[in-house]
């Protein structure tokens, strides 16, 4: 009942955001008509509608088609073709969504060269087999964006440990509900309830399956590095305390739902990813700025075997203190100052 609830609301919402979003729209294509001669560039505020106008319409459309699916798969029952279905909604969905922040926002991802070691490597690839996908939590759209790569570009079925907060946008839920994921809520004290729901996740994963986790837990500010320090301290945790106040660019990461993902999947690889570009912005205003972006989103990883991960906790949280810090001095040497 909590789960049907959440929905109607969630699409009452959607639905009266998409109507002032295209009311909005038919105003904008009505000003630019009687303007063009005069204003050929799109300005930010029909950027950002055009976005907006996208994003309402990619919403609506998938939740007509997930209602499609329910009652086809409540006739037939065909629970491989409903997965497979809800997939290929999943890879459209992203793939619109990208095209018009390409078109509108200005987005370009450059996929780079890990130097920050000192030694020049190839481009980024994927190592065969189920894997685990450490990523670093650095602005708006981020995570969609990581979670594109993996299923268009690499086809990899990208298992989410998303924020319980998602679960109220109705096209994710109905999306995923047939995917495997996991919402979160982690709170302190829940005596280890969020760890085993992610473990339970990287149970069984396939060789073309991706767990894609975010230990940080939420997007780095600098308001929030500071605060994690502080919380560190406050634990009587020096050494980790120490560690993150050498980091700039990186929060703490929380290693409770990592290594419960590791020891769940001993056989996945682990593959730790850096990126930059979309660090400042962080709320709407930020994106309103921001638009369109005159930097690209540049982004690597690198792979850590199985065989290499440590198995005893202390050697392991050395091993992702170490790659953090990696992490780190990558966004260091290539972001964009300001």
């Amino acid at each position: 009942m909590r789960r049907i609830g959440r929905r109607f609301l969630g699409v009452c919402a959607l639905l009266l955001i998409a109507v002032v979003v295209y009311l909005l729209a038919i105003g904008a294509a009505l000003f630019t008509l009687l303007t063009a001669p005069w204003r050929p560039r799109l300005g930010r505020y029909r950027r950002v509608l055009a976005v907006a106008v996208v994003y309402s319409s990619i919403e609506i459309s998938g939740l007509v088609a997930a209602a499609g699916r329910r009652i086809r798969y409540l006739v037939d029952r065909d629970a491989p073709r409903d997965r497979r279905d809800r997939v290929r909604a999943l890879d459209k969905s992203l793939r619109t969504l990208r095209t018009a922040t390409q078109r509108f926002g200005g987005l370009d991802v450059a996929l780079a060269a890990d130097s920050v070691e000192g030694r020049e490597t190839s481009p980024p690839i994927l190592p065969p087999g189920p894997v685990i996908v450490c990523g670093r939590h650095g602005g708006v759209g981020g995570a969609f964006l990581l979670t594109h790569l993996l299923l268009t570009e690499y086809g990899r079925l990208p298992r989410v440990v998303l924020k319980q907060t998602l679960a109220w946008d109705p096209l994710i839920d109905a999306l995923l509900s047939g995917i495997p994921h996991a919402y979160i809520d982690p709170q302190p004290g829940d005596s280890g309830a969020t760890a085993a729901r992610i473990g339970a996740l990287a149970e069984g994963m396939a060789a073309d399956d991706a767990l894609l986790i975010f230990p940080e837990g939420g997007n780095f500010t600098p308001r929030r590095r500071m605060r994690a320090i502080r919380r560190l301290h406050r634990r009587g945790l020096a050494l980790a305390g120490a560690r993150a106040e050498r980091r700039q660019h990186v929060l703490p990461p929380h290693p409770d739902g990592l290594f419960a993902a590791l020891d769940a999947a001993p056989e996945a690889d682990v593959v730790f990813v850096a990126h930059t570009g979309l660090d400042h912005l962080q709320t709407a205003m930020d994106v309103w700025r921001a638009l369109p972006l005159r930097e690209p989103v540049v982004l690597t990883w690198w792979g850590v075997p199985a065989t290499e991960v440590p198995r005893q906790e202390e050697a392991r949280i050395g091993w992702l203190e170490d790659n953090w810090s990696r992490i780190d001095r990558w966004v260091a040497r290539h972001r964009v100052p300001g």
